[in-house]
């Protein structure tokens, strides 16, 4: 794995963490009302590393599930895929809900291009028993109107849908209640989970649902309401992160937010417990974009990662 010098002073860390991190964690329960499970992806906390090398840190540092990008397994043989799936079910690591290998944002050329790639993705993480992919949704455009915009994500991810599902595949489809995302456009579009469910409906594929994240939940200025307009069956993933204290919501930056835990700005304790309401139970992790975190030792960032999440959860359910 690729390593990173650890720049202390940037981070914010959870009170709980500040004199521990570093230490590998070993305890992976969580309280038995939490029934999702712990997930590592890696790319949103600055590491890198082969399937191999992260299925290992996934393993050795408590958590209980990956996610695995498309591009990993291209190329593979079946013993591969097989030798991998099988090590992920001994060590009962089960699959977080990895990106989607198709732009659909762009021109329709690039579209076309990846989605004809996609059914070959699709077999492959299939293969090795994926079930969830996500993707997230700009809430804004400079040239396409709200309604134009609409029209282009449902025709294009009605068509992404599709082939995913005749892999067993979810899609995922996370809104950003960012501000400052929406008001960077010239036309606003989704920025909250009934927005989402417009769209959901529009598109009418059954294997749709939702990426939640608390951070987008906090900038859309929704509530535990909004929250429980899902079910269980709906919820693709769902991200943990905590705002950046020192600017207001409308200022708030996706580049810019916390571990969870870490300032207290959004109340994860009412968020985390409205998915124990819900009876959540697929992959948990953080994503918190966080510069300070990239630059980690990769060791550490995961170990800090695992903690954070964890340490989140046990505290809203104490």
């Amino acid at each position: 794995m690729q390593r990173r010098t650890f720049l202390a002073s940037g981070l914010v860390l959870p009170s709980a963490l500040a004199t521990a991190a570093g230490g590998q964690s070993t305890q992976r329960a969580l309280p038995a009302d939490a029934k999702f499970r712990l997930s590592l992806k890696a790319d949103a906390i600055g590491v890198n590393g082969s399937a191999d090398e992260l299925l290992e840190a996934a393993i050795s540092h408590g958590y209980s599930a990956l996610s695995v990008p498309a591009q990993w397994l291209q190329g593979w043989s079946a013993k591969q895929k097989k030798q991998y799936a099988d090590k992920a079910k001994k060590n009962n690591i089960s699959w977080g809900a990895n990106g989607l290998p198709v732009e659909f944002r762009r021109t329709e050329s690039q579209f076309k291009a990846d989605l004809g790639a996609l059914p070959a993705h699709a077999k492959n993480l299939a293969d090795i028993g994926v079930t969830r992919i996500g993707t997230w949704i700009i809430s804004g455009h400079d040239t396409l109107t709200y309604n134009e915009n609409m029209k282009q994500h449902a025709d294009r991810l009605r068509d992404v849908a599709r082939i995913l599902g005749q892999h067993g595949i979810l899609l995922g489809l996370e809104y950003l209640g960012t501000p400052s995302i929406r008001h960077n456009s010239r036309f606003a579009f989704i920025s909250t989970g009934k927005e989402l469910k417009e769209m959901i409906a529009l598109i009418g594929e059954p294997n749709l649902g939702v990426i939640l994240d608390s951070y987008h939940w906090y900038t859309a200025q929704e509530t535990v309401d909004d929250l429980l307009q899902w079910k269980n069956e709906e919820i693709v993933a769902v991200d943990l992160n905590d705002a950046n204290a020192q600017l207001k919501l409308l200022d708030q930056t996706d580049v810019a937010r916390e571990l969870p835990g870490a300032t207290g700005v959004i109340d994860l304790d009412a968020f985390i417990k409205a998915m124990v309401k819900i009876g959540y139970d697929g992959p948990l992790r953080a994503e918190p974009f966080n510069s300070t975190l990239n630059q980690m030792k990769d060791e550490m960032a995961m170990a800090v990662t695992f903690d954070a999440v964890r340490g989140s959860v046990v505290k809203a359910l104490e």
